[in-house]
C-alpha cells in the first residue's frame, strides 16, 4: 500500500488495454477505502510470518494481521 507510483503493464497499454483495467481499480480503491472505514487499526501480527507466492501472479500468500477493536 506505500508502494511509489509507477508505469507497469499490468493491465496491458495503448491498443491492448484490457477493458476491465478502470473498473479494476475502482472496485480495489472501494474495497480499501471500505476496509479502512472498518478496521481503521490493524499491523502485522508477525512480520516474519510473511511468505510470497511467485511466478505469474505474486503477492502475499500469508500475511497475518491483528485488528484493534
Amino acid at each position: 500500500m506505500d508502494r511509489s507510483r509507477n508505469r507497469h503493464s499490468a493491465f496491458g497499454f495503448g491498443v491492448h488495454q484490457c477493458i476491465g483495467s478502470n473498473l479494476a481499480r475502482m472496485e480495489l480503491r472501494v474495497a480499501m477505502e471500505e476496509w479502512m472505514a472498518a478496521s481503521p487499526d490493524f499491523e502485522l501480527a508477525d512480520p516474519d510470518a510473511v511468505t510470497w507466492s511467485t511466478g505469474q501472479v505474486r503477492g502475499q500468500r500469508r500475511l497475518p494481521m491483528r485488528l484493534s477493536s
